[in-house]
């Protein structure tokens, strides 16, 4: 958790630093690239997605088919983004040293915002580098990129958990409440695909965004989840906690539809099992399976044969229970102009 300096790397998301927080500095740089050059293009004919482990994150983004042909204009760009990441100069951490400074966008201080600073110049660089194009006019900067067009689909931080007990997730807290529908969706999905993921067990309050911790006094806000949602605006931004020895309880989850038996599982154990490796694998699948039950695209889906029969239906559960959730609390049900945050009562 902490690196040798006792520095806790998961609050630095938000400033990292490229000599202090090496891995949180490369980390943030390769989904703040892929948020711009993966993004969903206007037109594109066909688009998959797949999974890459990143540290102990995994990040999943949304790339063309290798199956459909890029157009001339693609391809130019991504071999111009190609050239000038491996030119000498790229490596210098500087303002003017970032392969994506023609890429950015402009839409204020935070989102999506290049997180090399102007602190680390060019003396760390080697001499005779060659200096990358100038940084273009706020004029000529794209369009913001919307959340919807991200080349990341969904961020999962991974870690260990030593007290609480379960398979659980963190995710941020949103006012709007169908934005909130899908942010408790996933996890919701992940617990039909795994007995010992608890869905209950997790929190997507507002109060879990900004704590502070009690030993040295950090707010979540630089943590992975929050701070990549801060700078990308994806909805989709979680941490996942596995205790190191056992869970609270386990789901019975339904038999999967259309595999002949082949996934569905056996008879969950009445009491939750000592975690083991082979379980801790059994929850990253059902993370991973998640995904392609919420674009509708998994050929053996288990929610079919569980009491929701489809992902309609189990969105309509969700909304009353984001509505029951925050009326219990208090909290707004609809967004209404730039208020604060609802406060969720998880």
């Amino acid at each position: 958790r902490t690196d040798s300096r006792g520095v806790n790397l998961n609050r630095q998301y938000l400033q990292p630093d490229a000599e202090l927080h090496p891995a949180v500095y490369g980390a943030k740089a390769v989904l703040l690239y892929h948020h711009v050059h993966s993004r969903v293009l206007p037109g594109s004919p066909d688009w998959r997605t797949f999974v890459s482990p990143l540290g102990t994150s995994s990040l999943s983004i949304k790339c063309p088919n290798p199956s459909v042909p890029d157009t001339e204009t693609e391809l130019s760009e991504l071999d111009k983004a190609k050239n000038i990441q491996n030119s000498p100069g790229t490596w210098c951490a500087g303002p003017h040293s970032h392969p994506d400074q023609d890429a950015r966008p402009s839409d204020g201080a935070d989102r999506a915002a290049w997180i090399l600073p102007s602190s680390h110049a060019d003396e760390h660089c080697e001499e005779g580098a060659q200096t990358p194009p100038p940084t273009p006019e706020a004029s000529e900067a794209p369009e913001p990129i919307a959340p919807r067009d991200s080349g990341l689909a969904y961020y999962v931080d991974l870690h260990g958990h030593a007290s609480k007990r379960g398979c659980f997730m963190y995710g941020n807290s949103f006012s709007d409440e169908n934005d909130q529908v899908e942010n408790m969706l996933f996890p919701k999905l992940i617990s039909l695909n795994s007995p010992h993921f608890d869905f209950l067990g997790c929190n997507f309050s507002e109060k879990n965004m900004y704590a502070r911790d009690k030993r040295d006094g950090q707010s979540k806000e630089g943590s992975g989840r929050v701070a990549v949602y801060k700078a990308l605006g994806i909805i989709h931004s979680y941490t996942l906690e596995c205790n190191y020895n056992t869970g609270r309880s386990v789901n019975r989850i339904p038999g999967a539809c259309h595999d002949n038996g082949r996934a569905s599982p056996p008879p969950p154990p009445a009491f939750p099992s000592r975690y083991t490796v082979e379980l801790f694998e059994q929850v990253g699948r059902a993370v991973a399976v998640a995904a392609p039950d919420m674009a509708e695209g998994n050929p053996w889906p288990r929610i079919v044969l569980s009491e929701h029969t489809c992902l309609g239906n189990l969105r309509a559960w969700m909304l009353k229970h984001v509505r029951g959730l925050r009326g219990a609390s208090g909290g707004p049900r609809r967004r209404e102009g730039a208020g604060t945050l609802p406060r969720s009562s998880t």
